[in-house]
């Protein structure tokens, strides 16, 4: 099949994977990146499909580019699938806790509503947020196909010869967000402050001045704060050094719904993965399988969840092989990328 993937230059893990899937299952794919500033980008990505006149089985709009689903419906006489992976009115409003009741909220609802209705196909990151999107813009279920996240697999690998930390050591890499949890990671720290167990968190954004404010308050000695972007070597090394990797630690109704990709790169990467019990992740993991699990925004059960993995090295062991055989049979963008095409040209739906 031919496919052509609208995308910008900065290409997400979300569209990597099923781009590269998309090749390895010897379906050929044109990749049409637009990044003008402002307007232009639209004007534009107009032009370049006016006169693009090759028939594609279907094009793809990649996430998060929901503004230029009309100008694809507008000039081109394909059908769209929308790499929609979670909502813009959940992810611009619910976890920055806009008002709901506002502009911004209305504005970004009405981006949800428009760019899924013209879309023939959207991909939608756990069954959770397929029913949540299909209430939020009034679809129908038949549109919506679950399709996890993936990761860009060139850069997230597993290096058998980086040895671990002598220390041991938790690692929490994520934006700053409410759904995050990084407070509750930090006060975790603090309680196993003279465990002799050491925590590297990588990462910045919305909640910075809490983080400030619970590093200044606390001094936890046992946290390197790492607030800078290191190349993918040596962001790789640090993070297969650790022995146990943080997923969203947070009680947060969007983890209902939504998974962060470092699940899928620890799993790649053969490192524990350690969450909050939330449902969305369950779809995906099963706790003491292929992933372990803590109360969601409660420090004092994460400290106790990783004390017990550092004392019980084997139970770790165990659920990390597990975790990353996962990987390697169900999560591999080829994997991934086929069941896209299966969901979105199936002929019936559940």
């Amino acid at each position: 099949m031919k496919f052509l993937y609208v995308n910008t230059r900065n290409i997400y893990p979300h569209d990597r994977h099923i781009i590269d899937g998309l090749r390895q299952n010897n379906h050929e794919v044109i990749e049409l990146e637009e990044n003008n500033p402002g307007m232009k980008k639209y004007l534009n990505l107009a032009k370049r499909l006016l006169s693009d006149r090759a028939k594609y089985d279907a094009i793809f709009v990649g996430f998060p580019t929901p503004l230029f689903i009309p100008i694809v419906w507008l000039f081109s006489m394909n059908k769209i699938i929308f790499n929609y992976v979670s909502s813009q009115y959940e992810s611009n409003i619910v976890s920055r806790g806009v008002k709901a009741v506002s502009f911004q909220a209305l504005k970004w609802w009405l981006v949800d509503i428009v760019s899924c209705h013209l879309s023939w196909r959207v991909l939608a990151e756990s069954q959770n947020q397929i029913e949540y999107t299909r209430r939020l813009c009034l679809l129908r279920r038949s549109k919506l196909i679950r399709s996890w996240s993936g990761l860009n697999e060139k850069e997230f690998l597993y290096d058998p010869s980086i040895a671990k930390n002598l220390n041991f050591t938790i690692l929490f890499r994520g934006r700053f967000l409410s759904e995050s949890g990084i407070d509750t990671v930090i006060k975790a720290a603090k309680i196993l402050e003279d465990s002799n167990i050491s925590f590297l968190i990588m990462g910045e954004g919305h909640l910075y001045k809490i983080v400030n404010h619970l590093m200044e308050t606390l001094h936890p000695k046992n946290i390197e704060m790492v607030n800078r972007t290191l190349p993918i070597e040596d962001l790789r090394r640090k993070m297969q050094q650790c022995h146990i990797s943080l997923g969203q630690m947070a009680d947060h109704p969007r983890l209902n719904r939504t998974l962060p990709c470092k699940s899928f790169e620890s799993l790649a990467m053969r490192l524990p993965y350690l969450t909050a019990r939330n449902k969305a992740i369950l779809e995906l993991l099963k706790e003491d399988e292929t992933c372990f699990c803590a109360n969601p925004g409660d420090p004092e059960d994460l400290a106790k969840k990783i004390l017990f993995l550092r004392d019980h090295r084997e139970i770790l062991e165990r659920v990390t092989k597990k975790g990353y055989e996962l990987f390697r049979n169900n999560l591999t963008a080829k994997h991934l990328a086929d069941k896209i095409i299966e969901g979105c040209y199936a002929k019936s739906f559940p």
